[in-house]
């Protein structure tokens, strides 16, 4: 499975841009703001007033726009149901969870793949929903769905995390301090620990795994990391697993009650 997704803004060019055939064989409107059946002027309309939010704020990027792409076969396997569940899943990695939504769907040369698109402008607190860290929520979500769907997993990254090393040193090098170290690592979905003699401080990435924290930094030595970390109370690597692994099956927890609630709706609407 592939998932890719920016910020953008421009409703009105989205819309025609989901709308518009070409090499598609078939465009089904999925989901218009929890309207099922939705015409193409819904979906215009729903695109416009969810991205016009941002002349409320400084930035002209309104929208968020993530493609879903199963694979090959797997995407014939998705009901109406899964492909929602899929947008859950991935909105809850993204916190857009309470956000307005779209979905579309594009089948290709015999092969579908969703276009889910959310407003990003939280009306509640009046600001747009953080950006920082989409690509390792895209991760996490896609990781999520396959297990759910039961979809042929993709691959692993190579064991020596080049993407967690690159991060995790720039935000080392970002970081006046390691308290804001720890509470920048965090929101990148990593967890600080304390380890043993040999490794005394360790990184717990997403998927409840622990590696060696100094290992993950680049150019930096254990005297600076203890420098910098000094004052801080870290949980020990076990206590960070578990705390990780606890959070995952919470998350899940909340994915399924969105999926009864919807269920629940449908049938009282019947």
């Amino acid at each position: 499975m592939v998932i890719r997704g920016r910020i953008r803004g421009n409703g009105r060019q989205l819309g025609q841009y989901l709308l518009t055939k070409g090499e598609n064989d078939r465009i089904e409107i999925l989901d218009v703001c929890g309207r099922d059946k939705a015409k193409d002027k819904h979906l215009h309309e729903a695109l416009f007033a969810m991205n016009i939010t941002a002349e409320l704020t400084k930035t002209d990027k309104g929208l968020y726009h993530a493609q879903i792409n199963p694979a090959y076969g797997d995407d014939q396997k998705m009901t109406a149901e899964q492909w929602h569940r899929a947008a859950d899943v991935l909105a809850m990695e993204l916190k857009l969870s309470d956000q307005r939504r779209v979905i579309v769907l594009h089948t290709k040369k015999g092969r579908t793949h969703a276009h889910v698109v959310w407003e990003r402008y939280d009306h509640e607190r009046g600001k747009m929903i953080d950006n920082k860290f989409s690509r390792l929520a895209q991760d996490r979500a896609r990781t999520e769905m396959e297990k759910i769907f039961e979809h042929t997993k993709t691959p692993e990254r190579n064991e020596n995390r080049p993407d967690m090393k690159q991060t995790l040193s720039e935000i080392w090098r970002f970081s006046a301090d390691g308290k804001t170290f720890m509470r920048t690592a965090e929101a990148a979905g990593y967890r600080l620990a304390a380890g043993e003699k040999r490794r005394p401080f360790m990184v717990v990435n997403e998927s409840g795994r622990s590696f060696d924290l100094v290992r993950q930094l680049d150019k930096v030595n254990t005297k600076a990391v203890r420098e910098k970390l000094f004052g801080l109370k870290l949980p020990t690597e076990k206590k960070a697993i578990a705390d990780v692994r606890d959070r995952q099956n919470k998350r899940q927890t909340v994915i399924d009650q969105m999926q009864q609630a919807r269920e629940k709706n449908k049938q009282q609407e019947r």
